[in-house]
């Protein structure tokens, strides 16, 4: 606060006075200073000049025209941007504006009009801007800089009219097709001059007249004064007017015509009915000929007499025939009932001689179709018209849940009346479109739309029935099925509730405004009113709260609201895991919960387990793992407790036990799982033996035969292969290789590829590789130049696994040469190896690389073989590891030969 002003009022002021001149844009002129604006006389323009001129002159003529937006002139070589005609508006100003100036307005104005129409939820509307002088309409932001009439981009300066091209005018007239005489210039193009030739309105007559007068001229002017003479329609007069516009008026004169049937006559406009036109002529009996000409049809029948003379036609007006009809009853013509299915003849004895006789009928039903329905007549054979039909049909109600049998003279006399709607008693229940609130209106016709399917009642044929089965569904329930409940919703602001219908979907944006000005926390960004409901206030300004308490530096952004916190700290230390085990490296700063990934390990509840959870920071909680202690009854077998966990309480074993046994012959030759079912109220329960079957007998019998007679029953010692002292000696020094080397080889053979193209390696290793594959009967070839060759290896229809396996055999040799060793008898046996009978990958050798680095030797850097093939376990070896029998798990009961016989001889 300065000493000579204490209320730093005028401060304030100042203050307050340079922040609006910053907002305005503009200069203003300080006191005692020269104005910004050097004041020149105007040379005035010609006088009674139009307003093309005057814009050419002022564009060209110093002191220049200053711009609209900006108010600084328009000096001849700065880009500009001229309010004409164009396909979007059909009035303009024709003012000058920069082109930079017109460019911001319009795009800041079309940001304005977007979220206008998104507040007031009209997104259907197109965005506009309106121009600063005749706030016409456009839609597309000026951003080139063309000449006046658009022709030439980016306008030569130095010609006679600035921002020309001084190419004649290409613009095109609203008035007629002539093109501009003048150059390239602003304003409107100068009426037309040139002389046109058009014709009256009747045709007789070329008139001239100038080409702007044409279109301005009255009807009267371009009358000839003659008499029009033109036919009129009814073909037979003229138009008797003056040379008048458009079509010539009907006419006016009156004429008398008869209908088709000759008996009635009427009074028309001259030339109505000629379309339909006939001559016609009748010839009575006395041979005496009546011609007309018939143009319409009476309402009246025709009573004409047929040709005996009896009877008269029935039928309405309609063309007749020269000579009399013969008569429908006349004894030649009705050989049939009236029905038409039995003969005349077969229904009376006596015939017929005249056209007056009776006509018998029978007793059949008559069938014909009855006028204005698709039935036919249900009344027995009858004489004359049939009566209305009686046939009662189905009709639904609205919204087809209910039916009514109504006559179906009845229903079509309804349908005439406009009463075809049927109405039931069953309340819709559907949800409406909003999908929250039931339609409680009585019969909807869209009452089966939630259940997924077409409701009965669109099956009518009804007029609104049909109506609503043309109409589209999304139309169909805007007439039905909307909700006139109030929303209710909070708004995106969350201060207001929706007003509008309920309704599907996102809300409209709040349309409340506040009047109090938006301050952001650091107070430098101000969004003055009104302020529309829920803004967020953007500050640019650096956030000015303090640094996080953890010591590091605070990372530089951006002022925000007090809602969001400032961005966590980014720096990296070391951090305790949760479980307390590991120091983890590499941790951000801000992250609180820091798991190492491992079990936890920590002694539950229970005192007999772990917890089995990742490192967690909580408490670990009930334990819910499995009991798994051996259950006492089932001893010497350690078959699991199997109820969730108990400690420190004993087992309860008073159900029996779950865990599956083998169960054999005495022969041991059949075997069956089955339950071992020991429990607290069966503890000597004991497994059912298998009996032995004939076969077992056989088996037996076979192999003391094969035993006698020196017969090895391993069939498979045939097939045994032969290595060479090569291959056994390369394959114990390559133990390794050897190992992945057997397990590719047996995923090619019990896969369905027929060949496979392994890693490129060293000679010495290639050369084990086709020789091994010889054993496996598979095709090999050379592929790739050095130092990248490899083998392409291909399947052959007796390719097969070679019995022993390489490894197999090397590990026998070692085991012979063992012997005469001292060895403990009491340990158990070693098992024989076999090749890649784990899921972990090989000693040394990374698990992503494979043949990679076993194979290659070449020093140097390699590409990594991305083919994963190679170390996905053997499906042979995981169904080998995965069904090994657990020692707790399955038992095999013991058994004895005693019931079995020795003698099979007598057989």
């Amino acid at each position: 606060m300065n000493e000579g002003n204490p209320s730093g009022v005028a401060n304030d002021s100042t203050t307050r006075g340079r922040i609006r001149r910053g907002q305005f844009g503009s200069r203003l002129t300080e006191r005692g200073g020269r104005s910004s604006f050097t004041h020149q006389r105007h040379r005035s323009p010609p006088p009674n000049s139009d307003l093309t001129t005057r814009l050419i002159y002022t564009l060209r003529t110093p002191p220049y025209p200053d711009c609209p937006i900006c108010f600084n002139p328009l000096h001849p070589v700065q880009p500009t941007w001229s309010c004409s005609l164009s396909a979007e508006v059909d009035s303009c100003c024709w003012s000058t504006f920069h082109l930079k100036c017109i460019r911001e307005w319009s795009r800041k104005t079309l940001k304005d009009v977007k979220d206008a129409l998104v507040a007031r939820g009209e997104l259907h509307m197109t965005e506009y801007w309106r121009c600063p002088g005749c706030q016409a309409k456009r839609n597309t932001v000026p951003r080139n800089y063309l000449c006046f009439c658009g022709a030439v981009s980016d306008p030569k300066a130095g010609i006679a009219t600035p921002h020309s091209c001084g190419l004649p005018c290409s613009r095109q007239r609203t008035s007629c097709d002539h093109p501009c005489p003048l150059s390239c210039h602003p304003g409107p193009c100068p009426p037309c001059i040139l002389t046109v030739h058009p014709n009256c309105h009747c045709g007789k007559t070329t008139l001239a007249i100038r080409c702007t007068h044409s279109n301005t001229m009255s009807d009267v002017t371009l009358s000839c004064g003659q008499v029009c003479g033109r036919p009129l329609q009814c073909g037979t007069h003229f138009c008797d007017k003056v040379c008048h516009t458009g079509e010539c008026e009907p006419c006016y004169r009156k004429e008398v015509i008869r209908c088709f049937c000759g008996k009635n006559s009427a009074e028309v406009q001259c030339g109505e009915g000629m379309a339909q036109k006939q001559e016609l002529y009748i010839t009575d009996s006395t041979g005496q000929r009546t011609a007309w000409s018939g143009r319409y049809y009476c309402e009246n029948k025709c009573k004409r007499s047929f040709a005996c003379g009896q009877h008269e036609c029935s039928k309405g007006c309609h063309i007749p025939s020269p000579k009399p009809d013969p008569c429908p009853s006349d004894p030649s013509r009705m050989l049939t009932c009236p029905c038409g299915k039995r003969a005349i003849s077969e229904l009376i004895s006596i015939p017929r001689l005249k056209c007056t006789d009776p006509i018998p009928t029978c007793h059949s039903t008559c069938g014909k179709p009855v006028e204005g329905c698709t039935h036919g007549c249900s009344t027995v054979c009858h004489l004359g018209a049939c009566p209305p039909c009686s046939i009662p049909v189905t009709v639904p109600c609205r919204c087809g849940s209910t039916t009514r049998f109504v006559p179906c003279y009845q229903r079509q006399r309804d349908v005439a009346e406009g009463n075809e709607i049927v109405l039931c008693d069953k309340i819709c229940g559907a949800l409406r479109l909003c999908g929250r609130h039931q339609c409680p209106r009585v019969c909807c016709p869209l009452a089966g739309v939630s259940k997924g399917k077409a409701t009965k009642g669109r099956k009518g044929k009804g007029g609104l029935q049909q109506a609503l089965k043309d109409m589209d569904l999304e139309v169909t329930e805007m007439l039905w099925h909307e909700c006139d409940l109030v929303c209710g919703k909070a708004l995106g602001c969350g201060l207001h509730q929706c007003a509008e219908p309920d309704h599907r979907g996102q809300c409209p944006p709040c349309l409340q405004s506040s009047f109090e000005e938006l301050v952001c926390h650091c107070g430098q960004t101000v969004i003055h009113p009104p302020v529309p409901c829920g803004t967020q206030i953007n500050c640019s300004y650096p956030c000015d709260r303090p640094a996080p308490a953890c010591g590091h530096t605070k990372m530089p952004h951006s002022c925000h609201e007090d809602s969001t916190h400032c961005p966590p700290c980014p720096f990296l230390t070391n951090k305790r895991c949760a479980c307390g085990k590991t120091n983890m490296t590499n941790i951000r700063c801000s992250q609180e919960k820091v798991s190492c990934g491992q079990p936890c390990g920590k002694l539950l509840d229970c005192g007999f387990h772990r917890c089995q959870k990742p490192c967690h920071g909580d408490e670990c909680g009930a334990c819910t793992s499995v009991c798994g202690k051996p259950r006492k009854l089932c001893l010497p077998s350690h078959h699991p407790c199997s109820l969730p966990c108990h400690a420190p309480s004993a087992c309860n074993e008073s159900e029996p036990c779950n865990t599956m046994v083998t169960v054999t012959c005495p022969c041991g030759r059949l075997q069956q799982p089955s339950k071992c079912g020991k429990s607290a109220s069966n503890p000597e329960r004991s497994l059912l033996q298998l009996t032995c079957r004939d076969e077992c007998g056989i088996a037996k019998r076979n192999a003391r035969l094969a035993e006698a007679l020196g017969i090895s029953s391993d069939r498979k010692e045939k097939s045994n292969v032969v290595y060479s002292e090569d291959l056994v000696a390369f394959g114990r020094a390559n133990t390794k290789f050897l190992s992945l080397a057997e397990k590719t080889l047996h995923d090619f053979i019990t896969s369905d590829k027929k060949t496979q193209v392994l890693p490129y390696m060293p000679e010495n290793r290639r050369k084990f590789v086709r020789e091994l594959c010889q054993l496996y009967r598979l095709e090999t070839q050379l592929i790739d130049p050095e130092p990248r060759r490899s083998i392409q290896m291909h399947r052959r229809i007796d390719s097969r696994i070679p019995t022993p396996l390489l490894t197999a055999h090397i590990a026998s040799q070692g085991s012979a040469q063992t012997l005469g060793k001292l060895t403990d008898l009491r340990a158990p046996p070693a098992p024989t190896p076999r090749p890649a009978t784990t899921n972990k990958p090989l000693t040394g050798m990374p698990a992503t690389r494979g043949w990679t680095s076993v194979v290659s030797a070449t020093p140097g850097p390699s590409k990594p073989n991305t083919n994963t093939a190679w170390n996905v376990e053997s499906p042979m070896v995981a169904a080998t590891t995965n069904s090994r029998p657990t020692s707790h798990m399955i038992t095999t009961v013991g058994t004895s030969n005693k019931n079995v016989r020795d003698n099979w001889e007598s057989d």
